[in-house]
């Protein structure tokens, strides 16, 4: 199944350094890329499809914080990640997302429909 065919938002690359809490505990982790509907994450823990996390993407404003409930959407060892969806995304994350990889938010979350 070809993954990025079920994709509706456009990814940005990003390399930012992030928090993924599974079950109470906190890991150290990397977001490599980012849309409005999820990301894939960087990182080797033996984590299943379907399991509910929370991430935290740490930006340059030390006031900010990206915090977002989601889930486990699919695993891959083989790419050393993991992609996950977010259950919820406020306005003003997407916002701060966007400033920061200098992002157009209409072209970055535009429908693969709308092209």
């Amino acid at each position: 199944m070809d993954v990025e065919n079920l994709r509706h938002f456009k990814r940005i690359k990003i390399d930012l350094g992030a928090e993924l809490m599974y079950r109470q505990k906190a890991f150290q982790v990397e977001v490599k890329d980012i849309s409005l509907g999820g990301a894939f994450i960087e990182t080797r823990l033996p984590l299943k499809q379907g399991d509910e996390v929370e991430l935290r993407v740490f930006l340059n404003n030390p006031e900010h914080i990206v915090e977002a409930a989601a889930r486990v959407a699919w695993v891959r060892p083989e790419v050393g990640g993991i992609g996950i969806e977010f259950a919820n995304l406020k306005p003003i994350d997407v916002w701060a997302l966007m400033r920061l990889t200098e992002s157009d938010p209409i072209e970055a979350f535009k429908l693969k429909s709308d092209k």
